[in-house]
């Protein structure tokens, strides 16, 4: 029988929502979600020693929260191919909301607490929504914004004191099942956004085949066993969870932002749930591990950590060894439209023979993230930040083409890679080529190159490349050396206008005390260290932060810099 999101016509097993009804079948009284109420945290006394109770859910209670929740969504008027904005933070309403949408053949519309402001009523005008599902003081957040506020059907989560269309908590009891409504294995899933650091946010549209078919290929890379427990950062690693029947422990932090409490609270999260499995942000992988060295404490109880969105580096994963010495550590590349791309083991990555490890001082040029999933096919193009148009030819694939072992944009093809974007047709023209065979190749922006062994080096975003004296400089390198440089809290390298070079070369620097006498000694390091790299530096900025992603916190957002830098030239 076809799997999950694979049936020819309109199909009952084509929903997603399928998954949860056969893990109820399957794993009854398996734990799908545990969590910690946030009045719990608030009163905790930040004292390892003093557990972290967690409340639970399992699966087959979850499965029925579902169905009735449907129910009444269908009750309020919702049905299949209409839009809900679901804007809630990482928490059971959201897996329940969701799952309930899609089991009914609407479409959760996902906006994470990351989202700015401003891009809310750009990804609402995309959708044209007929419900938004969040908590009331986002509720008064979106009546600034009028493609908010004019959304028909508004559901509450959690307290209020104004009157809504429905509780997301009244519709978790209505005493009736909604059935699972057959759709279309290309008829839309889910569609998420996002973070539109390089532009206006864009939503992927995400289907009913691609979120199975993306199921399936994290599970080629990342196996689980009857007894793992994960902790997943990413609310969409957690869906994925949710498919596989897998327990899953809610972070009790503001994944959208950075608090100098969350290690602690995550790791007696681990403790108290004995989690044996964490997905994590490089920030938060970062953190876990500075915090453990720092204070001597340590992770016995996990066996595999994955983390991926941004760089890591060779440094941060023998950090991250250190504090968690029995467990496997894996680098997970991939983006929002394609992931997994690729993965690496941290036992491969710091065992491969290259410079950085024979000489002191010295940084490869970009990070290894391993091979390529065995399900998507690659190419290697020349640089070009405009869109590409259909391709006639294999010969016009020939033309774009980078010789092998160049450093060139990474274009991939296959069954997990999302195909285009909901009601954008510009976001589809930049972001995909369409081949002489119909197939949907998806540009990731990402720079890179295969070694001798097909191992995929990142060397840098095409956006972000500097073209200095006609050749090409890439940031990740170079970030690596500021990061290792004890003064650096944060760095960055980027290109400026510049009449006679095209670009200057330019690092940013957050120190991590705030020293000015010391700026000068600092800056002569810097560039003792890159000329010994062969890397140029035209200028060194001194600077108390640098914007990062919302997401992540992993990710400099280099147009936002770019701009501040420009207008502190003025």
């Amino acid at each position: 029988m076809p799997q999950i999101g694979y049936h020819n016509g309109a199909e009952v097993h084509n929903n997603v929502a399928m998954f949860v009804e056969r893990n109820a079948e399957r794993y009854p009284e398996r734990t799908v979600l545990q969590w910690l109420p946030r009045e719990r945290v608030e009163a905790w006394s930040f004292d390892l020693g003093d557990p972290l109770l967690h409340e639970s859910l399992d699966m087959a209670t979850f499965a029925g929260l579902v169905r009735r929740t449907a129910a009444g969504l269908r009750e309020l008027g919702l049905s299949h191919g209409d839009r809900a904005i679901v804007f809630v933070p990482m928490s059971p309403p959201l897996y329940v909301a969701m799952t309930a949408l899609q089991r009914i053949g609407a479409i959760p519309v996902f906006l994470d607490s990351w989202a700015r402001r401003g891009h809310l009523g750009a990804s609402a005008n995309a959708v044209t929504p007929k419900a938004l599902i969040t908590f009331e003081q986002a509720f008064q957040l979106c009546a600034q914004t009028p493609q908010l506020a004019d959304i028909p059907i508004k559901i509450s989560v959690g307290p209020v004191t104004q009157s809504y269309t429905a509780a997301l908590e009244q519709l978790m009891q209505v005493p009736r099942d909604a059935p699972v409504q057959p759709v279309e294995r290309e008829a839309t899933a889910l569609v998420t956004f996002t973070t539109g650091s390089s532009g206006a946010p864009k939503g992927a549209n995400r289907t009913h085949r691609f979120l199975a078919a993306q199921h399936y290929a994290l599970n080629r890379c990342l196996h689980y066993t009857e007894a793992d427990v994960d902790l997943p950062v990413f609310p969409i690693f957690s869906l994925n969870n949710i498919a596989g029947g897998v327990p899953t422990v809610i972070p009790g932090i503001d994944v959208g932002s950075l608090g100098d409490r969350d290690p602690l609270i995550l790791l007696s999260q681990m403790r108290a749930c004995r989690v044996t499995c964490a997905t994590l942000s490089p920030s938060h992988f970062n953190g876990l591990s500075r915090y453990c060295l720092e204070h001597g404490l340590s992770m016995p109880g996990l066996r595999r950590a994955v983390t991926g969105g941004a760089p890591i580096s060779r440094d941060d994963l023998r950090a991250f060894r250190r504090a968690a010495p029995a467990a496997e550590i894996w680098v997970l590349y991939g983006s929002t439209e394609v992931e997994p791309i690729a993965h690496i083991e941290a036992g491969e990555m710091l065992g491969a023979e290259s410079t950085e490890s024979a000489v002191p001082e010295w940084v490869d040029e970009g990070v290894n993230v391993g091979h390529i999933d065995s399900g998507l096919r690659s190419r290697f193009l020349k640089i070009c930040k405009e869109p590409i148009p259909p391709l006639a030819s294999e010969e016009a694939w020939r033309e774009l083409e980078v010789p092998p072992a160049e450093v060139g944009e990474l274009v991939v093809a296959g069954e997990h890679v999302c195909r285009d974007y909901f009601n954008n047709a510009e976001a589809f023209a930049r972001a995909k080529i369409v081949d002489h065979e119909g197939v949907v190749w998806h540009r990731t922006g990402d720079l890179g190159r295969l070694d001798e062994q097909s191992r995929l080096w990142i060397v840098g975003r095409i956006h972000n490349v500097i073209t200095r004296q006609g050749k090409y400089l890439f940031p990740v390198r170079a970030e690596i050396l500021l990061k290792r440089l004890p003064f650096v809290q944060q760095g960055a390298f980027l290109g400026l206008p510049d009449a006679n070079l095209g670009e200057r070369a330019v690092c940013v620097v957050v120190s991590h005390r705030d020293d000015v006498s010391q700026h000068g000694e600092w800056e002569q390091e810097i560039r003792r260290v890159f000329a010994k790299n062969g890397i140029p530096v035209d200028d060194v900025v001194f600077r108390a932060q640098i914007p990062m992603d919302p997401r992540h916190h992993s990710k400099v957002e280099y147009d936002v810099l770019r701009q501040e830098l420009r207008e502190g030239e003025r």
